[in-house]
């Protein structure tokens, strides 16, 4: 409106004023605002993105990288079939570098657009598109690096690239401090501009080091005694500990993007648009551009392409399995959202500034932009309303209401039974997100008081978090011991330690009886009670976590202290991690465990049970990947003397003897393993293994064990059973006897 308004001149002369810096004859900077805005400003834009990048691939949606494959491959066709579109339409000349306006999306519009004109519960489709943007993003940067920088000079990329490894390694260190960040950035960016390749790039690359990690229990602790301190004693070196205390308690990237996230969407978006998007519109200007194959290049390219590149490809790869998609997504809704990908206006309007030397063909783009992005909101709005009524009411909708009530004698429960207001809250113990809503929900509970009852159900994530299940079972394990609650909180407390040796610690230090606990953890007892809290979090509509029921009803979106007040009362809210045990703290196997003598002629292999089980052919040979195998013969011990064995061992043929205390204890034949908990914890074994007759086994060295694990989780689920079971076993022998 400002470019075709009377104070036009104004406005040329605004973006047409020059700003120059020099640094000796190293760096001359002398260009117009407009290109300040576009090199220096974006710079920060590109920076959110790339923190916003590097959280969801740290410990968001995308640490689940079977929700990102069909996001990534309908990202990756939304860039190819735009440019080729484009391509169609301008094959040669100085038209033809306009390809890559057509590929970019500008994901901060569609989100916008998808809260407006999308479906009432766009959770799982603003997922997707999320996950879709880190591609697309990703694919748009690399091609204004490589297609659209000048010429690339060699040392200023040295420089550049000195600069990303100071910056890799402080984050390796956990040094973060603002200037240090700001001092870098600004070297990366005078290189970068030396260099010839766009600097915009160096923002990206920037977010994607600061690293993004969930708030350990400790340091959140630790911040809240020193502020705690700080109130009672203002003194200036307690103010700096608790300042420090809190930065270390929260991410440097959920800082930086508190601090830039609303400059980046409030400020720079709309002055780089104010910058870039001054067309001065006139008859002759639409007659021109809409004659033009640019324009209908960019049009078609945006709108169609797209529409076509993302919808088509995702459902074809969803369709063939390739991956999964988050949550109940309708086909419609997936093809509005790709309708909406068409919105290209931030990015599509920077490249267009640097793909044309022509102040013509730019004009024409930019009439192409604006044009397909009325276009692609006018289509994805259509899109939906049509899926929308075309979609039967009760079933495509998303389930709103909790499918099993609240039961006093079945749900842990804290708080009166018959309180007024109910909070259920589906959780995975390994969740970084329950953690931190386990402050929220203590002070929901603070400003409730006994009218609130809070529930807990268990909706353990596998896929991603490797150690939830178990964990989930362990709470149950102490609920049978009346101690749920107890065990709820040291889980949530000490998220980073949840293997079997841990949950066994954690039991301990709560008073349990541990060899009860671990042989109930050890059989799986408790498995068909998680299993059931799951499959009511599947059929009342929760597939992440955390997710609140609030009064029966599924709440969407954020759940912080005051919206989930709001939510209960309608809006008027009413008033240390368990140290290891040394190897002679461990249970020790007791004597009558074991037979006498040394005899290695003629010995039997115990048969298999549920602490002794064997391995099939294939779960041995996961476990070969990560270490070797090795011939055994009778007498010969697996491990050199005197060295500390922490590996594990299973046997593949012939048969391996334990020796205690110069005894033989149980004997292992093909398809047993070796040891107890503490193997897991990478601890030394307590016997010597030695050759019963000759064969072969599989020994993992302790360093790749985990990572064997990791690779088949119902082979982890074998081993850690079996060796909490082992436990129990020794724990029951060495128990004080009547």
């Amino acid at each position: 409106m400002w470019a075709n308004s009377p104070l036009s001149g104004l406005y040329e002369d605004l973006w047409g004023l020059h700003i120059a810096i020099s640094i000796g004859d190293f760096f001359d900077y002398d260009h117009d605002l407009r290109h300040w805005v576009n090199d220096g400003l974006m710079v920060l834009f590109f920076f959110v993105i790339g923190l916003e990048l590097r959280r969801q691939l740290s410990m968001g949606e995308l640490t689940d990288r079977t929700r990102f494959t069909i996001p990534a491959l309908g990202a990756i066709a939304g860039l190819v079939v735009p440019a080729l579109v484009y391509l169609a339409f301008n094959p040669s000349g100085e038209a033809a570098r306009g390809w890559g306006i057509a590929m970019a999306t500008d994901t901060a519009f569609v989100l916008g657009a998808l809260a407006v004109v999308g479906p009432a519960f766009p959770a799982h489709l603003r997922v997707f598109m999320l996950s879709l943007s880190v591609v697309d993003d990703i694919g748009a940067l690399l091609a204004i690096a490589v297609f659209y920088s000048d010429d690339v000079s060699f040392l200023p990329i040295v420089i550049a690239a000195a600069c990303v490894v100071a910056m890799a390694l402080v984050s390796r260190v956990k040094v973060f401090r603002g200037p240090f960040y700001l001092v870098v950035g600004l070297i990366l960016w005078v290189a970068m501009v030396e260099s010839g390749i766009h600097p915009t790039l160096a923002g990206v690359v920037l977010g994607l080091l600061v690293p993004a990690y969930a708030s350990r229990a400790e340091d959140v602790r630790e911040a809240g005694a020193l502020a705690r301190a700080f109130g009672q004693s203002p003194l200036p070196e307690l103010a700096r500990s608790a300042k420090l205390s809190v930065e270390r308690a929260v991410s440097p990237n959920e800082r930086l993007t508190e601090l830039l996230h609303p400059w980046s969407s409030f400020f720079i978006v709309p002055v780089f648009a104010l910058a870039n998007a001054g067309v001065v519109i006139n008859g002759e200007l639409l007659e021109r551009a809409f004659s033009s194959t640019v324009t209908w290049g960019v049009i078609v390219g945006l709108v169609v392409g797209k529409f076509v590149g993302i919808g088509a490809t995702s459902l074809i790869a969803a369709r063939l399995g390739l991956g999964r998609l988050p949550g109940r997504i309708r086909p419609g809704e997936l093809l509005g959202g790709a309708a909406l990908g068409g919105i290209g206006f931030t990015i599509s309007l920077f490249v267009a500034d640097l793909a044309f030397d022509s102040q013509l063909l730019a004009d024409e783009a930019r009439i192409g932009i604006l044009t397909a992005s009325l276009l692609a909101l006018v289509v994805g709005w259509g899109v939906f309303a049509l899926d929308k009524w075309r979609a039967a009411d009760d079933e495509d909708a998303p389930i709103m209401v909790l499918d099993e009530d609240v039961d006093p004698v079945r749900d842990h429960i804290r708080g009166p039974v018959d309180a007024p207001y109910t909070l259920v809250e589906y959780g995975d113990f390994e969740c970084p997100f329950c953690g931190r809503a386990t402050g929220t929900v203590e002070e929901l509970r603070e400003r409730f008081g006994d009218q609130l009852r809070y529930v807990f159900r268990h909706l353990p994530l596998p896929e991603v978090h490797a150690h939830a299940e178990l964990a989930a079972e362990a709470a149950e394990a102490a609920a049978e011991q009346g101690a749920f609650w107890e065990m709820h909180d040291r889980l949530f407390a000490h998220q980073d330690a949840l293997e079997p040796g841990d949950l066994v610690d954690h039991a301990s230090a709560l008073g349990l009886d541990v060899e009860r606990f671990a042989r109930s953890l050890g059989s799986g007892d408790h498995a068909p009670r998680v299993r059931a809290d799951v499959a009511s979090a599947q059929a009342s509509g929760a597939e992440g976590t955390p997710t609140f029921f609030v009064n029966g009803r599924r709440l969407l979106g954020r759940y912080d202290a005051d919206t989930l007040a709001a939510a209960l009362a309608g809006g008027e809210a009413p008033p240390p991690r368990v140290p290891e045990r040394s190897v002679s703290e461990r249970p020790q196997i007791p004597a009558d465990y074991v037979a006498p003598g040394l005899d290695l002629e003629d010995l039997t292999e115990q048969p298999a049970d549920d602490a002794f089980p064997r391995l099939s052919s294939a779960q041995i040979d996961t476990l070969a990947a990560f270490g070797e195998r090795r011939p055994i013969t009778p007498g010969e011990p697996l491990f050199e003397p005197g060295s500390e064995a922490a590996d594990f061992v299973v046997v593949v043929s012939g048969a391996v003897a334990l020796i205690v205390d110069g005894h033989i204890g149980r004997v292992h034949g093909p398809g047993s393993f070796i040891g107890e908990l503490a193997l897991l914890r990478g601890e030394t074994l307590l016997t010597t293994p030695v050759g019963a007759r000759d064969g072969e086994v599989v020994i993992v060295p302790a360093a790749r064990f985990g990572e064997a694990l990791a690779a088949d989780l119902e082979l982890r689920d074998i081993i850690s059973r079996a060796y909490l079971l082992r436990r129990s076993i020794l724990l029951a022998a060495n128990a004080p006897r009547p």
